[in-house]
């Protein structure tokens, strides 16, 4: 009989990341090589072989009606990462970029409007 966690976390990972890399994860945690193909062997014999999309896993969790503090509590910090969320230093270059631009633009505005002034001082 497959093992309900690594059932579980195949059939809500497998359609978003490589199948390798979730094996490696499942090994890793100290589950065996026979669950992992226990489980294998089960979802694909339940999907007919084909990988569900994401938006056909997230469609099965919302019909579940988990609540949403159990599914967050279940999902380490590192594969929260792998979910694809920009990291925070994205949001500081864009800022950075963003005023630098503002600065070039006024800076233009300045020169344009005092020109006259600019060009009189010579």
């Amino acid at each position: 009989m497959a093992n309900q966690k690594v059932l579980e976390y195949l059939r809500i990972n497998r359609g978003n990341y490589k199948l390798e890399d979730l094996k490696k994860k499942i090994l890793s945690s100290g589950y065996s090589q026979k669950d992992i193909d226990d489980v294998l062997t089960q979802l694909n014999t339940q999907s007919k072989g084909t990988v569900p999309t994401v938006d056909a896993t997230i469609h099965k969790i919302n019909k579940t009606n988990i609540p949403e503090t159990n599914i967050t509590t279940t999902v380490k910090p590192a594969e929260k990462k792998m979910v694809g969320q920009k990291p925070k230093k994205s949001k500081l270059k864009w800022l950075i970029l963003s005023l630098i631009v503002l600065i070039l633009i006024a800076a233009g505005v300045s020169v344009w409007y005092f020109w006259d002034k600019i060009i009189g001082l010579f």
